[in-house]
């Protein structure tokens, strides 16, 4: 294919003019757009968004094929899907509406597009509700806006009614490896197929699915640990690299299409539910999202906010004298989801409706009235940091900052000024997460954050011997208290189960003279509670506002079945001694 000159452009508008036609308004999309919005040389003169929905005929076809190929029990698996998600939804904003968290990440990250909406007003475009993007009105939009190129985002089948319209006509982004991996989805098939890397092409629309000429080429490698998920996540990265590089020769006049190679294969096509157990029995990792269990688990959860007894449950808990809860978080980003990772739309959720319904507190203060039989406010709530990801200061902190919340992060020393991994993070995590440097520490306490000891090396105190867990102890607190001038009394375990736990390395770390030691195995802050065992329960980007409300108040579906399970043993003990 021939690419029309540069030069043939008005010499009046000296930049390259490109408009955008997408399918949703979607992160991925929103970084690919910004990726080239950042470009020099580029102007950007639309944004035209496909709105219309699939026609309740198409639905019925659609319906029709799955059948097909799935049998009749795929009817079954779409009602239950569609549950699945309704009730998801509602779980979703049944603590705290959208509006509001949004309004949350807009004040914390003011640099950042969070929808097209805010693309539109930071870089003066407007953004075109189009319909079909084959119909009339997307081609006079198009045309009224006089792009030079086209760029195609997770659209439908285009026309060349559509993309022939551009003076350069369009390049479309597509995440897989073509010929081999036209079609869809992105990833999955490269797994299926074992394949240790998976592409990402730009390349010119054409009438076939996907075989336009070549404009460029990218790879990211595929790891053990990958998933459909993760991958997806980096070639939705690899991808808004290399469209803004695409567009970049493109407006210097270097674009050299290649022709692809001509292959015997048909484009990929959504995996059917067999393809989908093959891969599910491969991937072991793979935690996929269940159906009825995800259903069930929904709607206790709604059942209990909103029948009144989580709200019954609340006011109780507000009679007593002193009652507490720790929120444990890890990591906070927007890639990589698993148990050690809440993305920041969930983070600013969960602790707006925490926010809106307890006092917060700083974990210092706490720890002084645990120490000195102090009252404190129930049910007050501290949110605490393990380990030593960066990613608490730059995508933690200004949540925290934006809702009022006091944070402490217990830092592993030994991995502070470094490119060193958690083994944890090796074994299970197909992402490298970027370490706090002693700069960042700084500024960290700088905004009024908290800091404790972690251990120098994440070593299991429970496991290690006595003059290890001593050197890991003391040399952690050393180190931190060198990085902001200040001595470190604060203390968490980790791996903080009960049997990571042992009465040597409890002396040890009074001795070493912090003044509290924090566990991860679930509990409440009362009274009674020991300054030596204070317990924290955790979070991750499958907890919902509302699970977190109904975990805080001891309602989760998983400590009600524990509280029950300890009533029963003690009934079971007490029939035996009573025998004996």
């Amino acid at each position: 294919m021939s690419v029309p000159p540069l030069a043939g452009r008005d010499m009046d508008s000296p930049k390259l003019k490109v408009a955008f036609l997408v399918g949703s308004d979607s992160s991925s999309t929103t970084s690919s757009i910004e990726a080239v919005c950042r470009l020099p040389g580029v102007e950007t003169v639309g944004v035209l968004l496909d709105t219309e929905s699939v026609p309740f005929k198409r639905r019925l076809k659609n319906l029709s094929r799955n059948v097909r190929a799935n049998g009749w029990q795929y009817v079954a698996f779409r009602i239950v899907e569609a549950i699945r998600e309704l009730t998801d939804t509602a779980v979703e904003n049944a603590a705290v509406s959208r509006t509001e968290v949004v309004s949350v990440l807009r004040e914390a990250f003011p640099e950042k597009c969070l929808c097209l909406e805010d693309l539109g007003t930071r870089y003066g475009m407007t953004i075109h509700a189009v319909g079909n993007l084959n119909g009339a009105n997307a081609a006079r939009v198009l045309s009224e806006s006089g792009a030079d190129l086209g760029i195609v985002l997770g659209t439908r089948i285009l026309k060349s009614s559509t993309f022939g319209v551009p003076r350069m006509g369009c390049i479309n982004l597509h995440k897989g490896k073509v010929p081999e991996y036209r079609g869809m989805p992105p990833g999955f098939w490269e797994l299926y197929d074992g394949a240790s890397s998976a592409g990402v092409t730009v390349h010119f629309v054409d009438k076939g699915l996907d075989t336009g000429d070549i404009v460029a080429t990218g790879t990211v490698p595929i790891l053990e640990t990958d998933t459909p998920e993760t991958l997806l996540q980096k070639l939705h990265d690899e991808g808004a690299r290399l469209i803004a590089s695409a567009v970049s020769t493109i407006r210097d006049g270097k674009v050299s299409p290649q022709p692809q190679v001509k292959l015997a294969i048909k484009p990929r096509t959504r995996p059917i539910r067999k393809d989908l157990a093959l891969l599910g029995r491969r991937l072991p990792h793979w935690k996929r999202k269940g159906g009825l269990s995800r259903i069930a688990r929904n709607l206790y959860l709604l059942l209990v906010y909103y029948s009144g007894l989580y709200f019954v449950v609340r006011q109780y808990h507000r009679l007593l004298r002193s009652r507490g809860a720790i929120y444990l978080y890890h990591r906070v980003n927007d890639y990589s989801n698993d148990v050690l990772t809440v993305d920041t739309k969930t983070f600013a959720a969960q602790l707006l409706a925490i926010r809106k319904r307890y006092p917060v507190s700083s974990t210092a203060h706490l720890v002084d009235c645990v120490r000195n039989g102090g009252a404190f406010q129930p049910t007050t709530v501290a949110i605490h940091f393990d380990d030593c990801y960066r990613e608490i200061l730059t995508n933690g902190a200004p949540i925290m900052k934006t809702l009022g919340i006091p944070a402490c992060a217990f830092i592993n020393s030994g991995f502070v000024d470094t490119d060193r991994c958690f083994a944890h993070d090796v074994a299970k995590f197909p992402f490298t997460y970027e370490m706090l440097r002693s700069s960042d520490i700084r500024a960290w306490t700088s905004l009024g954050f908290e800091l404790g000891a972690h251990t120098v090396n994440h070593v299991d105190l429970g496991r290690c011997t006595v003059e290890v867990a001593n050197s890991e102890i003391v040399e952690c607190g050393e180190a931190l208290r060198k990085i902001i001038g200040k001595p470190i009394d604060l203390f968490s375990f980790p791996f903080g189960r009960v049997d990571n736990i042992r009465s040597e390395t409890r002396q040890a770390i009074s001795t070493a003279g912090y003044v509290a030691l924090f566990s991860a195995h679930g509990g409440f802050i009362g009274p009674h509670t020991d300054p030596y065992d204070i317990p924290r329960m955790g979070s991750s980007h499958d907890s919902s506002p509302v699970y977190c409300l109904l975990q805080i108040e001891g309602l989760a579906l998983g400590q009600v079945a524990s509280m029950f399970r300890r009533n029963r043993n003690r009934v079971k003990s007490g029939r035996e001694n009573g025998c004996a």
